[in-house]
C-alpha cells in the first residue's frame, strides 16, 4: 500500500514537473485536448496557444459554476493554423456588437460554443448571465459573414423574428438560454 502511494506521488510529481517545464506545449501525438477556466481572459490566452499548436475548438460548454470548458481536436500545422476570438458579455446589444466586429475581421460563430455561463457577481446580485461565444478564423478563408442575435422571453416572437431573418437569407445556428431565449442568426455575404 506504501509503494502504491509513494510511486503514485511520484508520478504526479514528475508529470507535474514535466508541465511547469513546458506550459503550454501540448504533447505532439495528443490528439484532443480540453480547455477549462471561469476567466474569459485566462481561456483567450489558452485558446490562442492551444490555436498556435494546430487545435482547432470542437465544443463548449457552461459547468455547473461559473467555469466553462472548450474541447479542441489537432487538424492543422503550424503556420497554416485556426485563429479565436472569445465573445463575452451579460447583454444581448453588446453581444450582438461584438460578433458584428469579429465578422468584419473574417471570424465566423463556432456554433457549438453558445454558453450562457454563470458569474460569481450575477450569482451574488441577481445579475444576468454572461454570454460567451467563440468566433474562429480558418486559415486561407476569406468568407465573411453577418449576424443577428435575436432574444426575448416569447417563443412567439422568437419564432416571428427567426421567420423574417430567415426571409432575409439568415440560417440559424446558435441557441442558448439564460433569462430569456437567444438565437444566432447566420448569412454567408457575396464576395
Amino acid at each position: 500500500m506504501r509503494l502504491t502511494m509513494t510511486m503514485t506521488t511520484l508520478l504526479l510529481v514528475g508529470v507535474q514537473a514535466a508541465f511547469a517545464e513546458d506550459e503550454g506545449k501540448i504533447a505532439l501525438d495528443q490528439r484532443y485536448v480540453l480547455l477549462a477556466t471561469s476567466k474569459t481572459g485566462t481561456m483567450q490566452k489558452e485558446l490562442d496557444g492551444a490555436a498556435a499548436q494546430g487545435f482547432r475548438v470542437l465544443a463548449g460548454s457552461p459547468t455547473s459554476g461559473a467555469e466553462m470548458v472548450l474541447f479542441l481536436e489537432r487538424v492543422a500545422q503550424p503556420p497554416d493554423t485556426y485563429a479565436y476570438r472569445l465573445l463575452a458579455a451579460t447583454k444581448t446589444s453588446t453581444m450582438e456588437k461584438e460578433l458584428a466586429e469579429g465578422a468584419r475581421e473574417g471570424f465566423r460563430l463556432v456554433p457549438q460554443t453558445a454558453i450562457a455561463k454563470e458569474e460569481a457577481a450575477g450569482k451574488l446580485f441577481g445579475g444576468p448571465r454572461e454570454i460567451v461565444l467563440v468566433m474562429e478564423r480558418a486559415p486561407n478563408d476569406n468568407k465573411h459573414f453577418e449576424y443577428k442575435l435575436l432574444a426575448t422571453s416569447k417563443t412567439s416572437t422568437m419564432q416571428k423574428e427567426v421567420s423574417e431573418a430567415v426571409a432575409s437569407g439568415f440560417v440559424l445556428v446558435g441557441l442558448l438560454s439564460r433569462d430569456e431565449h437567444m438565437v444566432v442568426m447566420e448569412k454567408q455575404l457575396q464576395e
